[in-house]
């Protein structure tokens, strides 16, 4: 949740979301992050889809 929060901040929003919580599970190293990973799903391309 504390990344969430970051990461909301960071992007001036003003409430924590789905979007926020899928960034920060994907923005650290480990199993979690690399499941998504093996399907394409990275901090890079989710950021790229949120800013369409």
């Amino acid at each position: 949740m504390e990344q969430s929060l970051r990461i909301a901040l960071g992007r001036k929003d003003r409430h924590i979301g789905t979007p926020h919580l899928l960034l920060a599970l994907v923005s650290r190293p480990g199993v979690v992050s690399e499941v998504p990973a093996d399907h394409g799903v990275t901090y890079a391309r989710v950021e790229t889809v949120l800013a369409a």
